[in-house]
């Protein structure tokens, strides 16, 4: 009788064991599960009617947005961002040097690993397609939207490479080496950028900000070299928001200066943007100075978390002597799912 209660403890014993060990085995997440936790994926497609006096065309594109944060037993190590996007020009007579004569080209965004190096923040590591630090667009998410900033004075907005980045007391900065070619990695005429920006804290009211460019950018032509200081501000208040940007420097053997500003507004809901931009551009040759100032207005206005439509007016006030400049009008509509 004894021996009986005996075995049956035992085999309850083993039982329970087995059914701990299996709740176990249930509970430890399996290799897609731990893929998708802290996953986020996005289809984002647009199209873009762009109006001047010489070239009117439309722009049409097709992304995919997955940023993925991979995490350890006790802290993050990495954060992944992949952005392959299709673009294509439809009655453009000219398009961008990197298409190669053709219509349609697929384009990268941000597509790059940032290793946590320190669990504070202070250091981590970044690998790939990233934008290139430097001024107001550090901070200012502006893919995909027709609101840009400085960009377009230095040729280069992304580029493949390497960065070193993080906050330190309060103080936020990227170092990045970079290839110098843009969208592909490209060795001809040996292009490299060195970029950095350090800057107090993006989350804050008010903001500045101090970035140094230098190196041979890629272009049609072959590498042009340049060299670039440069400062930021941004101020919030409310609803409003308030930017500048100064940058000078060399550009093979012109001097170059660029001032901008914006004011922008936007409703309690955010729903609404509007924004009013100066951009003043000079450039100095032999003692020959040449100056432009442009004016940029342009609203977005979302109608629902997946769909926007934007509009954007630019009118030189006044021209370069050297370029070739017109007003354009462009209005985008914009599905992120």
């Amino acid at each position: 009788m004894l021996n009986g209660f005996v075995v049956a403890a035992l085999l309850i014993g083993l039982s329970t064991d087995v059914v701990a060990q299996n709740k176990e085995k249930k509970s430890q997440p399996s290799l897609l599960e731990k893929w998708q936790s802290n996953l986020r994926t996005t289809y984002d497609f647009s199209s873009s009617v762009i109006f001047n006096a010489e070239d009117s065309f439309t722009k049409n594109i097709v992304g995919f947005d997955l940023h993925k944060i991979v995490t350890g037993k006790s802290k993050d190590i990495a954060t992944i961002v992949f952005q392959p996007y299709l673009v294509n020009f439809s009655d453009r007579d000219r398009q961008p040097f990197f298409f190669d004569d053709r219509d349609t080209e697929l384009t990268w965004r941000i597509t790059n690993i940032n290793f946590n190096l320190l669990a504070n923040g202070a250091l981590n590591l970044r690998l790939g397609h990233f934008e290139l630090p430097f001024g107001l667009e550090q901070n200012i998410d502006t893919n995909g939207t027709l609101r840009q900033y400085s960009f377009f004075d230095r040729g280069i907005k992304t580029d493949w490479g390497l960065t070193a980045n993080g906050v330190i007391a309060s103080w936020e900065y990227e170092l990045a080496l970079s290839r110098g070619s843009g969208n592909d990695i490209s060795d001809r005429d040996q292009p490299h950028i060195v970029s950095g920006r350090i800057g107090s804290a993006s989350h804050k009211n008010r903001v500045v900000g101090f970035s140094i460019f230098s190196g041979d950018v890629l272009g049609e032509n072959g590498t042009t070299q340049q060299q670039r200081l440069g400062i930021d501000l941004a101020w919030y208040y409310n609803q409003w928001e308030l930017l500048a940007e100064i940058s000078a420097g060399e550009v093979d053997d012109a001097e170059t200066a660029l001032g901008l500003i914006e004011a922008s507004w936007r409703n309690p809901r955010e729903l609404s943007h509007i924004y009013v931009q100066l951009k003043r551009q000079h450039l100095e040759i032999e003692s020959n100075r040449d100056e432009s100032l442009l004016l940029i207005a342009g609203i977005n206005q979302k109608f629902s978390r997946d769909f926007s439509m934007s509009g954007q007016l630019s009118k030189p006030l006044e021209r370069f002597v050297t370029k070739d400049s017109s007003s354009r009008f462009t209005v985008q509509l914009r599905f992120r799912l």
